[in-house]
């Protein structure tokens, strides 16, 4: 894609209405998401962007997804059930942590910024609550939802969010004047939690659906959450890009709390325990197929574009992507020891060692 083409994407994620989302692809919206780290971006550019990307969860329209939902077979279903149950459980959990970050924040913008992100991170608890009860038939909210398929949630997502999060925001307000508290609240929610676990499963779900062209009321207001999110995750990158400016051993604390969350979030995202219910790759269509290597590259990827923007030194990124590389290894093997069978990620393997050869 040309350089000249990358403005003119950015002003269709940033100006679309909520009707033309459904027209916006993921990987538009993460060129989007890129633009925001430049260093002339602040917070208060982004306040003013959310003022303009301002959606209403009760203009989609679930009438197809209805519809479309009993149509995928079960196996496609259980997959994206759980991974909708993981962004309802989520959103719910952020929503209820974010305070103690905003009334710690240290200066006026960002507590202004973050006020508007508490409220998108109950419109996208709204938009996962009207979903489950109208499409998947979950009815009472959250607690049902839980009830439901509440099983699913990962040792590693639980570590995240009910130990790692928890345990950052709560430091955060028994000591609001600890900046390095602040930081690593900020890189636990910020970064891992939004910019790699979110960033990677929107991906991932949001190319599966406008593939197959299924759920398009779903597909229109997660891409808008996606948007949202965007903001959120550059504001995360701005801020500790500041700390580290004000203070250069920040950029210490932001690397060693990357790496403390380096096993957890991998967890999070291989999921070792479960039996994945999957076909052969070989029978998928080619433009359907996602290899969990490129899903890993990406991941990567965005979060090491972002701790450069943030400060941090080659070396130390390019240790930390290595050191996640090798912990996804790791969990492949885990998978194959625990149900005895080849992890999907081997054909991809074979497929690449082919086609070097």
């Amino acid at each position: 894609m040309s350089q000249e083409a990358l403005p003119e994407i950015v002003r269709k994620v940033e100006e679309a209405p909520l009707e033309d989302l459904l027209r916006v692809s993921m990987d538009e919206v993460q060129i989007q998401m890129d633009s925001y780290l430049d260093p002339e971006v602040d917070s208060a550019s982004l306040y003013r962007r959310w003022e303009k990307q301002q959606w209403a969860v009760s203009d989609l329209d679930f009438s197809d997804d209805i519809r479309h939902w009993e149509t995928i077979s079960e196996g496609s279903r259980e997959v994206m059930r759980r991974t909708m149950t993981l962004f309802f459980i989520g959103e719910q959990a952020v929503t209820d942590t974010l305070g103690p970050i905003l009334h710690a924040a240290p200066h006026e913008d960002e507590r202004v910024f973050l006020a508007t992100q508490i409220a998108d991170e109950a419109r996208h608890t709204v938009f996962f609550h009207r979903f489950f009860d109208e499409v998947l038939q979950v009815h009472g909210g959250l607690r049902a939802a839980l009830e439901t398929v509440g099983p699913l949630a990962t040792a590693g997502f639980r570590r995240i969010f009910e130990t790692h999060l928890v345990d950052a925001t709560d430091l955060v307000r028994r000591e609001p004047d600890n900046r390095v508290a602040w930081v690593e609240a900020i890189v636990t929610y910020h970064l891992m939690i939004e910019g790699y676990l979110a960033l990677a499963g929107q991906r991932n779900l949001l190319r599966y659906l406008r593939g197959v062209g299924l759920m398009p009321g779903f597909t229109t207001g997660f891409t808008a959450v996606a948007r949202d999110e965007s903001r959120h995750i550059g504001f995360g990158v701005l801020a500790l890009r500041r700390r580290v400016h004000e203070d250069p051993e920040m950029g210490r604390v932001v690397a060693l709390k990357v790496l403390a969350l380096l096993e957890p979030i991998a967890l999070t995202a291989v999921n070792p325990d479960s039996r994945l219910n999957l076909p052969d790759p070989s029978t998928i269509q080619p433009g359907l197929r996602q290899s969990p290597i490129e899903l890993r590259e990406f991941a990567i990827g965005s979060l090491a574009r972002r701790l450069r923007s943030v400060g941090l030194s080659e070396s130390a990124v390019e240790e930390l992507a290595q050191g996640m590389r090798k912990i996804y290894e790791r969990l492949w093997d885990r998978y194959e020891e625990i149900h005895g069978v080849e992890h999907p990620v081997r054909w991809y393997q074979r497929q690449g060692a082919a086609a070097l050869a």
